[in-house]
């Protein structure tokens, strides 16, 4: 077990590893581990190749928080970085995070404005904000729609 407050750097294998505290997120405690030489990022559960991003906000996470962590994720990350996500089947690069942070953002903007419409929680779900990115991301039975929108509509202020 290691334990750190924002940043520790540690060596495996001979190789450098660096692991950072992200912003909540998925929960309060999410951790990206970096390696350098191999120019890979893991981001754990802050970031998916199947679903919409779970916001556990029992746990610490945040809409908020998930941005500023995929933007961090984004800064660090280089055109050939290979980026491990928490879930999902393939390796992918810094177009994918940011087609995943464009997404959130999207949604958020979406919903935002139906509640500055004066709409509730009922009437944004009828007017489907995420119909767009289903098929891509409504993938996991799990963590759909269904979840993810009044996460974003709570944090709103909805």
């Amino acid at each position: 077990v290691v334990t750190y407050n924002d940043e520790i750097g540690f060596h495996l294998n001979g190789e450098e590893v660096r692991a950072f505290l992200a912003p909540p997120a998925h929960t309060d405690g999410d951790t990206f581990v970096y390696f350098p030489d191999s120019d890979v990022l893991h981001l754990g559960d802050v970031f998916r190749t199947t679903s919409y991003p779970i916001i556990d906000k029992y746990n610490g996470g945040t809409l908020r928080g998930t941005i500023a962590a995929l933007d961090k994720a984004i800064s660090m990350s280089g055109p050939n970085t290979k980026v491990i996500p928490g879930h999902g089947l393939s390796v992918v690069g810094r177009e994918e995070m940011q087609e995943f942070l464009d997404m959130i953002l999207d949604v958020q903007d979406q919903v935002y404005t139906m509640i500055r419409d004066g709409k509730h929680l009922d009437e944004i779900m009828s007017a489907q904000p995420t119909a767009a990115y289903d098929a891509q991301w409504g993938q996991e039975a799990s963590w759909t729609a269904i979840d993810f929108v009044p996460v974003v509509y709570y944090e709103l202020g909805g």
